[in-house]
């Protein structure tokens, strides 16, 4: 079996960092969007404001979206340590036990 060194993430996280993305991305596009042209109907600007609108939505999706994908990889990896530590001490601690008996 092969020994894993990385952080694990399961299926549903995953699946919910995917979901996250593409909500945050829908939204976050909408409302850049609505916001550049109400902005372009008042200054009378053409497109530029919607275009940047929907940059800054774009931006937004994907920074969201690393933020709570390094958030999952450090907790995950926090509870993989974990379990490493407890594996080590408990070996450890176990050998310190059978150093006694043979004595």
């Amino acid at each position: 079996m092969a020994n894993r060194t990385g952080p694990t993430v399961t299926t549903f996280q995953a699946l919910a960092v995917a979901s996250q993305f593409g909500i945050t991305l829908a939204v976050s596009v909408v409302l850049g969007y609505f916001a550049g042209h109400w902005l372009d109907d008042r200054l009378n600007t053409g497109i530029i404001f919607t275009l940047i609108g929907v940059l800054l939505g774009l931006v937004a999706a994907v920074l969201n979206t690393v933020r709570l994908y390094t958030a999952l990889m450090r907790k995950s990896g926090t509870a993989q340590t974990t379990k490493s530590v407890r594996g080590a001490n408990e070996g450890s601690i176990h050998t310190l036990d059978e150093e006694e008996q043979d004595d």
